[in-house]
């Protein structure tokens, strides 16, 4: 009986020693895998943080240097890079311009609702401004555009260049919008490019103004370079986060002389710096007034020039190829004073 209890006592005990053993396997190798995802996850943050750094130093550098050299970016594993797919127009995707006969109206992208009036100018233009990315053959090409209708966004043609695509993104967009470049035109000194998105939630058009004079009050909105690369934001979509939006950049002045060419160009004080390119020149009321395409520096007076094409010459554009728009009302004419020698 004896034998046999030993016998027992030593069944368990290396029962015990074997389970024990089995735990301990089980430790050990949930412990390795744990090891491993930490040096994976070690290793993913140090490259991001490398890329991080290398997209600081990018920023530093001026507008054009950072459009050559972005597609020259190793992204770590997991970062979509670069933002865009890379694509080439076809005659089926890009009409060629200029167009010289009225196109038939195309049909307008239904919107989920009617969008709600915005309360103020600045809201006005803080949902219809958009940053614009196209990714032309050499590289990758930031600008700004603006609604004009429900579906359609104009900026200027020299910002999305041979791409029959592009990308625009506002707070208001919820998110990165894939636009095709459905017209565009750089001759007779007009640079205008349509863009045609679908699914955008609701968002008021901006309407072109009636005319334009010397001396009024005129504001420019969009993503000028000069700021935008130093946006968080801005970094953060770069990185391949398609929720993040920059913010709309303000700057106002004053119309200084129209230039009566053709088309006539608007010269104003109103600061501009590159990636303002195809971004709205409002009056007071939120009215487009031209659309901002250029800027020119004299080199003795190191004096800039912002110049915008007039919204007169969009709107005949836009009339050529189709495209629905919305004008302004004119200003009302000012009251004749009543005859008579009443008192002052």
């Amino acid at each position: 009986m004896k034998t046999t209890a030993c016998i027992k006592l030593l069944a368990l005990l290396l029962l015990a020693a074997w389970l024990f053993r089995k735990e301990w396997q089980a430790a050990e190798a949930r412990r390795a895998a744990l090891e491993k995802q930490t040096e994976e996850a070690r290793h993913n943050n140090e490259a991001r943080e490398a890329f991080l750094r290398q997209l600081r130093l990018l920023l530093e550098k001026d507008p054009c240097d950072i459009q050559r050299e972005l597609n020259k970016l190793s992204p770590p594993p997991g970062v979509v890079w670069p933002p865009l797919s890379a694509s080439s127009p076809s005659p089926a995707d890009r009409p060629e311009a200029p167009v010289a006969t009225p196109a038939s109206s195309p049909a307008v992208q239904p919107q989920a609702s009617t969008p709600a009036p915005p309360a103020s100018v600045a809201e006005l233009l803080e949902q219809g401004t958009v940053l614009v990315l196209a990714q032309r053959k050499e590289g990758l090409s930031m600008g700004s555009g603006f609604f004009v209708a429900p579906g359609y966004i104009v900026t200027n043609a020299h910002v999305v260049g041979d791409a029959a695509q592009a990308i625009v993104t506002n707070k208001a967009t919820r998110g990165l919008l894939t636009a095709k470049v459905l017209r565009a035109t750089q001759s007779g000194g007009r640079d205008f490019a349509v863009l045609q998105v679908q699914g955008a939630p609701p968002i008021t058009p901006l309407k072109l103004a009636a005319d334009i004079k010397r001396t009024e009050r005129v504001s420019a909105w969009g993503f000028p370079g000069a700021v935008t690369v130093d946006d968080p934001k801005f970094a953060a979509l770069l990185q391949g986060n398609a929720a993040a939006a920059p913010e709309v950049v303000y700057t106002d002045g004053s119309v200084s002389v129209i230039l009566q060419r053709n088309p006539p160009l608007i010269v104003h004080t109103a600061t501009v710096s590159q990636g303002n390119s195809g971004g709205p020149l409002v009056n007071d009321k939120g009215e487009v007034a031209g659309i901002n395409t250029f800027i020119k520096l004299d080199d003795e007076s190191y004096r800039q020039s912002s110049l915008a094409i007039v919204s007169a010459s969009l709107a005949d554009y836009l009339r050529s190829v189709g495209i629905p728009f919305s004008l302004a009302a004119p200003p009302a004419a000012p009251a004749a004073k009543a005859a008579g020698g009443g008192k002052p």
